[in-house]
């Protein structure tokens, strides 16, 4: 991919690569998008404003062939902090974030950070224990059937399985809810 470079003093060079990290991006990103943006308006003329304070410029993908697009957000101050601080709730670059929201919203699913797909696997063990049990206790039934008290030991492998689903339909719920989904089927 064609590069350009620019000579800048280190203080400017610093502040630059500070910047775009606060952003969530690399420098080389920043500087292509603000060059892309430029290009843009320079062919374009001067774009439309946006009455919201929410200017969104779309950008080509950061490397040639890349199998994703990049958007470019311009926020108010407030709400580029909120955006910071939600993606740190969550661990993310601020970009990460604003991507996953889209696509909480796009696709109507849920969109699981670390701590929440931790959750998951943690449930999908605690299931697994369970289907082990029931092996268990299928085998003690197979082996001697009248020693068995079948209806207790059936009635709490059978609750134990419905608070484990519970706690997965809870968790994609609070993760839809938190994204500002409405869930119709979870």
């Amino acid at each position: 991919m064609p590069t350009i470079g620019a000579a800048v003093n280190e203080g400017t060079k610093l502040r630059f690569e500070a910047i775009a990290k606060a952003r969530g991006t690399t420098a080389s990103r920043l500087a292509a998008s603000l060059i892309t943006e430029f290009v843009q308006k320079e062919v374009a003329g001067p774009a439309a404003d946006c009455p919201t304070g929410l200017s969104v410029v779309g950008l080509a993908g950061a490397r040639a062939g890349s199998k994703t697009e990049q958007v470019h957000v311009r926020l108010d101050p407030y709400y580029f902090a909120e955006l910071g601080r939600l993606a740190t709730e969550r661990n993310w670059y601020r970009g990460t974030y604003l991507a996953n929201l889209f696509c909480a919203h796009a696709d109507r699913r849920p969109v699981l950070c670390d701590a929440e797909i931790g959750a998951v696997r943690q449930v999908a063990r605690q299931l697994a224990d369970i289907g082990r049990n029931v092996n268990q206790i299928a085998r003690k039934v197979n082996a001697a059937p009248g020693e068995v008290h079948l209806p207790e030991d059936f009635e709490l492998v059978r609750m134990l399985i419905d608070l484990e689903t519970a706690a997965v339909k809870e968790l994609v719920k609070a993760n839809l809810r938190g994204w500002g989904v409405s869930d119709g089927e979870a």
